[in-house]
C-alpha cells in the first residue's frame, strides 16, 4: 500500500474550491510569465524571523507540483511578481509547507510585499 496522494485527494479540490487566479512573473531577462492558482492569505499569516520572532506578513500558498508542470524553479521565485485578486505583490521569500510527500508533492507559502 502507497502513501496518499496528497495532491489528488487534499491539494487540488483544495485549490479548486478556495484558490484564486494568479499570475507569476518570474524576476529574469525573458519575463517568464504564467497563471496559476494561489490561495490568498495576503491578510497575513504568522511567519517565523529569526531564532523565536513571529510576526505578521502577506503570504500566498502555490503547490510545487503546479510551479513543476508550468516548467517554474523554486529557487526562481526570488523578486519575482505575483498578482493577486487584482493587487500587485513581489515574492521576498518562500517556505515549505508540510507534508509526508515531501518537496515535490507540496504547498509553497509565498511571503509578499506590496509592489
Amino acid at each position: 500500500m502507497g502513501l496518499v496522494d496528497f495532491d489528488a485527494l487534499l491539494f487540488d479540490p483544495v485549490h479548486t474550491v478556495l484558490g484564486e487566479a494568479a499570475t507569476l512573473t518570474l524576476d529574469d531577462t525573458a519575463g517568464t510569465t504564467v497563471e496559476l492558482s494561489a490561495l490568498d492569505e495576503t491578510s497575513g499569516v504568522e511567519v517565523l524571523e529569526g531564532p523565536s520572532i513571529a510576526t505578521i506578513r502577506p503570504a500566498a500558498t502555490v503547490r510545487t507540483s503546479e510551479l513543476a508542470e508550468k516548467g517554474i524553479a523554486v529557487a526562481d521565485l526570488a523578486g519575482a511578481a505575483l498578482t493577486l485578486n487584482g493587487k500587485d505583490w513581489t515574492v521576498i521569500s518562500h517556505h515549505y509547507l508540510p507534508t509526508p510527500k515531501g518537496e515535490t508533492q507540496a504547498q509553497l507559502r509565498l511571503i509578499l510585499e506590496e509592489g
